[in-house]
């Protein structure tokens, strides 16, 4: 509401300005859409996706949480079971697509760190570059590390790269190369996916 508000009050400031600029009504209006669009994508979808500050983007889950898919962020990140749970049963009710719904599953057996359930929700998970990235989970945890780096070749994001590289290196029990890893994902990610890769590894992501 706070954030609505503020977007609000900005509005009605630069009604103000321009009609004293006297500008003329299709240059005010346009550039009250310009103003308006990117204070807008600031203040809402910023810290989704591009925050780096990790308190901030906590905050922002934080106080909306009756949102699902941030409560499952919130809950991931602070290990509160119920609220995983929770948001799993109302996204799967929400979106029928298979993708998705295999998505959610994956998170949530992820999180509960069940890997036959896992490796049963990633076939529908699309598109098959994130459904590689999975299956080379699966891999690492099952010891199959050639299997997991040639399924990293599938994929393309930098963080989820390094991610894998971390879970091989850890797995092969080179900390020093697994810690390096997992600070290059860490940095390589922004907003949602840089909270729940701090929380998952926070003590390896500090530095000193």
């Amino acid at each position: 509401m706070v954030r609505v508000a503020v977007l609000f009050g900005i509005s009605l400031l630069l009604g103000v300005l321009l009609g004293f600029l006297e500008l003329g009504q299709p240059t005010s209006m346009i550039i009250s859409i310009i103003v308006i669009a990117v204070l807008g994508t600031y203040l809402f979808i910023y810290p989704i996706y591009w925050e780096k500050n990790v308190r901030k983007i906590e905050s922002y889950l934080e106080k909306r949480r009756k949102n699902p898919a941030f409560k499952l962020y919130y809950g991931m990140g602070n290990r509160i079971d119920q609220d995983v749970k929770e948001a799993t049963e109302s996204l799967l009710r929400k979106y029928k697509d298979p993708a998705r719904q295999a998505l959610f599953k994956t998170l949530h057996a992820l999180y509960e760190d069940d890997i036959l359930r896992v490796k049963k929700d990633i076939e529908d998970i699309r598109p098959l570059q994130y459904k590689a990235y999975y299956q080379a989970i699966v891999a690492v945890e099952e010891g199959k590390l050639e299997q997991a780096t040639e399924l990293g070749n599938q994929v393309k994001s930098e963080w989820m790269k390094h991610a894998l590289a971390s879970g091989i290196a850890k797995k092969k029990g080179n900390h020093d190369e697994y810690v390096a890893e997992i600070r290059k994902a860490y940095e390589k990610t922004r907003g949602m996916q840089r909270y729940i890769l701090y929380k998952q590894f926070e003590e390896d992501i500090k530095v000193g």
